[in-house]
C-alpha cells in the first residue's frame, strides 16, 4: 500500500544515502546523485557515490524484486556505464532483500578493464534492533558487499 503514496525508489535511494552518510569514516566521501555531462545536453547521475582516497564505488539502488542473479539488461548498461564515467573498478546494484542472496562481482567483458559489478540485498525490516544501531549494521553491511577496505 506504501508505494501506492510514495516515489520507493526515491526513498529508497534517500534511505541509504543518508545511512551512509551517517555512519561515514572519515577515509570515505559520500556524494548523493553526482551529475555529469554525458551526451550532448544529457547527463548522467549514479544514486551514489563513494571515493577512498584509492577508489571510487558507485551504487544505484533499486526498489523491486527480482530473481536472483538476473538483472535487467538496462540495470547492467547503466552500471557498466558508470563503471566507465566514474573510473570505478566496482559497482553495486542494491535491492531490498526478500529471500535472495547477494551475486559474486561479474566482470563485464570489455577491453578487459576488470570492470565489476554485484547485485547486493539489504534486509531493512529488522524490528529486532534499534533504528540506529539497524542503520549502522546496514552501513557495515553495505561497505563489506564492496568488498574493500573501506
Amino acid at each position: 500500500m506504501l508505494t501506492l503514496l510514495f516515489d520507493m525508489n526515491a526513498l529508497w535511494e534517500e534511505y541509504i544515502f543518508r545511512i551512509l552518510q551517517k555512519h561515514k569514516t572519515e577515509e570515505i566521501e559520500v556524494s548523493f546523485q553526482n551529475s555529469d555531462k554525458f551526451w550532448e545536453n544529457k547527463r548522467i547521475r549514479p544514486d551514489i557515490v563513494l571515493k577512498t582516497k584509492d577508489e571510487t564505488f558507485v551504487i544505484d539502488t533499486k526498489w523491486k524484486i527480482i530473481e536472483v542473479n538476473n538483472p535487467s539488461d538496462d540495470d547492467l548498461k547503466q552500471m557498466f556505464v558508470y563503471n566507465l564515467h566514474w573510473k570505478a573498478e566496482k559497482t553495486l546494484l542494491l535491492y531490498p532483500k526478500t529471500n535472495q542472496i547477494d551475486s559474486n562481482f561479474g566482470t563485464f567483458h570489455y577491453d578487459n578493464l576488470g570492470k565489476k559489478c554485484k547485485l547486493g540485498f539489504v534486509d531493512v525490516t529488522n524490528e529486532n534492533e534499534r533504528s540506529i544501531q539497524n542503520s549502522r549494521f546496514i552501513v557495515n553491511e553495505i561497505l563489506k558487499k564492496l568488498e574493500s577496505y573501506l
